[in-house]
């Protein structure tokens, strides 16, 4: 009886070793960001997809009048684009065009630089900031890319 419980003791310290192993390898897992690719971006978060990391500004607009500057971004990791603006008043609002498709508009954060959602990056795609002059639907825009 003192060998059964002596193996079973041995056992539960192992499986509960294990667990405990497990439990602090699974968060890193869960945490490590699937990123999407081409198509299955659009309308995706470029932070939560893990496509910001090493992608790089390919045009930038600054609204006619002054104001902040906002960055045509590019994940080739990713094959995505989006719009980013530094901090800045949220009023301002910015966009990422896709031609002939849908267009993503966010507003920008005094507190972070926000983004739009994405778009895959066989679309034609630009960046705008609207001019910020009262009467709003003025925008000035990269090219198209």
């Amino acid at each position: 009886m003192t060998l059964l419980r002596s193996v079973l003791s041995s056992l539960g310290g192992a499986a509960l070793a294990s667990a405990l192993l497990l439990a602090s390898i699974q968060p890193a897992v869960a945490m490590t960001p699937s990123a999407c690719r081409g198509s299955s971006c659009t309308g995706k978060n470029p932070q939560s997809q893990g496509c910001s990391a090493g992608a790089k500004v390919i045009d930038r607009i600054t609204p006619a009048g002054g104001g902040p500057e906002v960055e045509l971004r590019n994940s080739t990791r990713c094959s995505a684009a989006w719009a980013r603006i530094q901090k800045a008043n949220s009023s301002w609002r910015f966009k990422l065009q896709i031609r002939g498709g849908a267009t993503y508009t966010a507003n920008a954060s005094p507190s972070y630089a926000a983004y739009t959602q994405m778009a895959g990056s066989s679309n034609a795609y630009r960046a705008c900031v609207e001019i910020y002059d009262g009467q709003g639907g003025s925008w000035s825009c990269t090219g198209w890319h």
